[in-house]
């Protein structure tokens, strides 16, 4: 059902490149699947995008890497995208060793907090042996802890060093705001530096949302390998946008 290895190449540090996906519709899903990209990330926080939807979703995918980002870090919610067949979760404001500690109980099975059933999609609808659907969902699984608050950046060894934590995701936007400076601020840059800092220290995976492909090369020098890359709301209209402007340049004959 899955991409097998997905997980592996997130964690071994390779290149990934994934977007978001905001419209409620499981047609971005197959023909973003079928663009090259790594994965996409369905998002619940900032776009109307329902479990109902990320079921049809997760479907359509095709054992493409859909990860969810959830509302909050709510355990229900985490857990429940899981069951649908998500790749893994982004939690939005993990400020907080605990914070992250409460993803993973929402997220494994082994931590004892999890609730199970072998009859989801994410277990083959009760086709798999129980035991090791379990093994396997927290073997495979990603979670993806958004750090975008200065405290956040505060605590970011303590957050880094948790086992489990997958990948220590960058919020540029969010991060600019708590720490209370433009995006071209030299503040925000060095709190960018020391999350990459403690990615490279605690052996975690560090991503980064940028929405141009350009700004890629400057994070891959910070050791930098997870990227979420706009969405397709964004590439709808930038590519409208571009039909747009050509149509206007063309003189008359």
């Amino acid at each position: 059902m899955s991409e097998p290895g997905f997980a592996a190449r997130v964690r071994a540090g390779d290149v990934l490149i994934g977007t978001f996906l905001k419209t409620p519709a499981f047609h971005s899903v197959e023909i973003l699947s079928r663009a090259g990209l790594d994965f996409a990330v369905a998002d619940s926080e900032h776009a109307p995008v329902t479990v109902t939807d990320i079921d049809r979703m997760v479907a359509c995918a095709g054992g493409w890497p859909l990860l969810v980002r959830v509302a909050r870090n709510e355990p229900s919610a985490i857990a429940s995208v899981l069951d649908i067949g998500a790749r893994g979760v982004v939690v939005p404001h993990v400020r907080r060793p605990e914070d992250a500690l409460a993803v993973l109980d929402a997220a494994d099975f082994r931590r004892g907090q999890r609730g199970f059933s072998p009859s989801v999609r994410a277990g083959g609808y009760g086709t798999e042996v129980p035991a090791l659907y379990r093994e396997r969902a927290d073997a495979e699984r990603l979670v993806v802890v958004q750090i975008e608050d200065a405290e956040a950046v505060e605590r970011i060894d303590a957050i880094a060093a948790i086992d489990g934590i997958d990948v220590l995701f960058i919020g540029p936007a969010d991060l600019a705001l708590s720490i209370g400076c433009a995006p071209d601020d030299p503040r925000l840059a060095r709190a960018i530096e020391t999350v990459a800092e403690a990615g490279r220290r605690h052996g975690r995976t560090v991503g980064i949302f940028v929405g141009a492909p350009e700004a890629i090369a400057a994070y891959r020098r910070q050791g930098i390998s997870f990227f979420i890359c706009g969405s397709d709301q964004s590439f709808l209209l930038a590519e409208a946008r571009r039909v747009k402007r050509v149509a206007e340049a063309v003189s008359p004959e």
